[in-house]
């Protein structure tokens, strides 16, 4: 399988959590610790545009949640908090000391419960334009994208190299409507999707267990996922980074109000030219917020 992406001065590692393996990648020792969590049908290698910036300043650890990545696939085993189940038993082990989280989409929600949790020394939260509220992935854009998708993974060919351009041109062809355009728009046809970026989003598909888009799609990942519930509880200074909704951006102006109100130490920041994907359409201003907030009185890390 094509995999062109190599990035200097990391180390790849694996962690045992309990029965599941999870694969991980770990930066040099330049700083305090800041975990990355990539979202669905991704892996930490999302986050290469940030890291060359993000490593000379912290020790990185980008992680692949359980079934995406190298990491180990589990039966029926997507839930939100069974993903935060071995990224908090990882916190524990690998950092004792604590460390700064930065999540995007899954990773953001996933984030948010370890944050929350117990026994856990999350010393700041960047969520990278999550789904706080559910249903609205159920009315996004991503809703559609994702059953198309998961059809074309369980399609696949056997010949790695020949599926991955197969699977990147079906990605390609996938048709979704697009807020503010009344025709059906090809995803080829979108800005930012050359061939290289379909290419991988399709190595990502291919290394990702189907089952993790089937619970998504079927509701039965956020089983346990209660906002009003897990949110008050985040003790540390929250940034929520959002995306446009106009353009396809998960987090909702309402969501971000929800947030805001139950968040204990919670701030905003809106980028109106970048949609859901946020640092993968442009880094520099994901990067200079990021850098901003871990730097700040509130947020600096030790």
């Amino acid at each position: 399988m094509a995999d062109s992406i190599l990035i200097p001065g990391f180390q790849e590692k694996t962690f045992q959590a309990g029965v599941v393996s999870i694969h991980y990648a770990e930066g040099p020792r330049n700083g305090p610790a800041l975990v990355l969590l990539h979202g669905l049908v991704r892996d930490w290698k999302s986050f290469y545009v940030l890291l060359p910036e993000l490593s000379s300043r912290f020790h990185i650890f980008a992680l692949d949640l359980r079934g995406h990545g190298g990491s180990s696939h589990v039966a029926l085993g997507y839930r939100l908090t069974e993903y935060a189940q071995d990224v908090s038993a990882f916190l524990k082990q690998v950092i004792p000391g604590g460390a700064a989280i930065f999540g995007h989409s899954l990773g953001a929600e996933v984030g948010m419960c370890v944050a929350a949790g117990e026994g856990c020394r999350v010393s700041a939260l960047i969520l990278g334009d999550p789904a706080i509220s559910p249903e609205n992935f159920a009315r996004s854009m991503y809703d559609p994208l994702f059953i198309q998708l998961h059809e074309l993974i369980l399609g696949g060919d056997s010949d790695q190299e020949l599926a991955q351009q197969e699977l990147a041109r079906g990605i390609g062809e996938i048709e979704i409507r697009v807020p503010g355009y009344d025709e059906v728009l090809r995803i080829e046809e979108l800005p930012g999707n050359s061939e290289p970026v379909l290419l991988e989003w399709a190595r990502c598909a291919m290394l990702t267990d189907h089952e993790t888009l089937a619970m998504t799609l079927d509701g039965s990942s956020f089983v346990g996922w209660d906002p009003v519930q897990i949110l008050p509880r985040i003790a540390c200074p929250t940034l929520l980074l959002q995306g446009n909704p106009e353009l396809d951006a998960l987090l909702t102006d309402d969501d971000v109000k929800l947030a805001l109100k139950l968040l204990p130490r919670g701030e905003h920041v809106k980028f109106p030219l970048l949609g859901h994907a946020l640092f993968m359409q442009q880094a520099k201003p994901v990067l200079a917020e990021i850098i901003r907030f871990l730097s700040s009185g509130n947020a600096r890390l030790d």
